[in-house]
């Protein structure tokens, strides 16, 4: 399947590159399960409901986790905004 050999070369390449050996970047699942999704026949556009739905499991019982035990504290990651503020909205048919 020419995919896959596309796909295990680009991995290669991936994991030999400064930029992600530095960071200890890997390819996530989502790489090859779209292979999957494709070889399947499902739409590039479905992939992101594809990759959601078994996610979704997982989400639903760090939740559960959190609601059933008081003492139980999830850590989330902290995020800060570090974008533009009052940018004016400029309608889609005025941009160029």
């Amino acid at each position: 399947e020419p995919m896959i050999e596309i796909a295990e070369e680009l991995e290669k390449i991936a994991l030999s590159d400064p930029f992600f050996v530095k960071r200890k970047l890997y390819p996530n699942v989502d790489f090859y399960s779209g292979l999957i999704y494709k070889a399947m026949g499902f739409p590039t556009d479905f992939f992101t409901v594809l990759f959601t739905i078994p996610r979704t499991a997982g989400w639903l019982s760090h939740w559960n986790e959190f609601l059933d035990d008081p003492e139980n504290v999830i850590v989330r990651p902290r995020q800060v905004y570090l974008g533009r503020n009052n940018v004016d909205y400029k309608p889609v048919t005025s941009r160029q």
